[in-house]
């Protein structure tokens, strides 16, 4: 796999890339989409992630609750995200753009409140990670998403960095 992250196949929002490469975590990106290219996603292949990420120091299956209070009660949702480190959310998609585009909601929510989430952890940025193989999501359409829909509509505003990361050299 190339570790090669550029301008052609990465999209920065709200300085999201810039956040990154402060934190000195690019190369990091690079070592969790090589665990998911070989490995795959699921809980039944963290054991394996674990053996590249750990020694990073990266977290897998961060997860975080979503409450809303109303007359009839509480209503309350658990997410979960793939990756965390030094405020840093990381979600791989290889499946559907409502999917990539559902990451993107929970990480601004956890970007905005960030009670649900442990309290030693905090949100600075959000990072969505693609293989650059499938058809959906797409660097393209998750940008389009972020500006036409999310950012207009929903007020979008955590810093983002999204590379759709190259599978074959």
């Amino acid at each position: 796999m190339s570790t090669h992250i550029c301008s052609s196949n990465s999209w920065s929002f709200n300085n999201g890339k810039k956040i990154i490469e402060e934190k000195q975590l690019l190369t990091d990106l690079v070592e969790i989409a090589t665990a998911y290219q070989k490995h795959g996603g699921g809980n039944q292949y963290m054991s394996e992630r674990a053996k590249r990420l750990d020694p990073l120091g990266w977290q897998q299956e961060v997860s975080t609750k979503f409450e809303a209070k109303t007359v009839d009660g509480t209503f309350s949702r658990r997410g979960s995200f793939d990756a965390y480190k030094d405020g840093v959310l990381v979600e791989h998609e290889k499946g559907e753009q409502m999917r990539a585009n559902w990451h993107l909601m929970k990480m601004e929510a956890a970007y905005r409140e960030s009670n649900g989430l442990d309290d030693s952890l905090n949100v600075e940025v959000g990072v969505l990670l693609i293989p650059d193989y499938v058809n959906f999501p797409t660097l393209g359409r998750t940008q389009n998403d972020v500006h036409a829909v999310l950012a207009n509509y929903f007020d979008f505003s955590i810093p983002l960095f999204v590379w759709e990361y190259p599978t074959v050299e």
